[in-house]
């Protein structure tokens, strides 16, 4: 009967061992990121993210689109060169989306809109930005650390 106790006691051991340890991998929260789109005087936009700089692994964005009138995108993807060289089309005012690689976000957010999304980054610096025709030209973009800044 010990045996089986040892035996028993061994497996609940084990199973409790095997299942702690996703359980701690999991519980790491994710980073918290706030992106405001604002819409501004003299046709001049914006988009706002704080903090700047976060470590790699899961993140989640808040993403508020504070214009009274005006759809609103984020947009972002790991990029070297600096926020404002996106390839642009001039004829349609927007970045040229399939000439950045691994280009993500959340589109089309309606006025006063606001969504939470989570995505899971690698270290590099980023670009976020606004799609929509004229306002990545209009100051809606901006540079965006994951990981150590270089």
């Amino acid at each position: 009967m010990s045996k089986r106790l040892t035996w028993s006691t061994s497996l609940l051991a084990c199973a409790a061992i095997l299942l702690a340890a996703p359980l701690g991998a999991a519980a790491s929260e994710p980073a918290k990121v706030v992106v405001k789109l604002v819409d501004g005087g003299n046709g001049h936009m914006s988009l706002v993210i704080s903090p700047k700089q976060i470590p790699p692994g899961p993140v989640e964005f808040t993403i508020e689109n504070q214009s009274g009138t005006i759809k609103h995108e984020f947009l972002f993807a790991r990029w070297q060169k600096p926020d404002g060289a996106l390839p642009y089309d001039e004829k349609t005012q927007q970045v040229q989306e399939d000439a950045v690689k691994g280009l993500e976000g959340v589109e089309d957010l309606r006025p006063h809109e606001s969504v939470t999304a989570q995505f899971t980054l690698s270290k590099g610096r980023y670009v976020v930005f606004c799609n929509e025709p004229g306002h990545y030209r209009s100051g809606m973009h901006a540079d965006f650390i994951v990981g150590s800044a270089r």
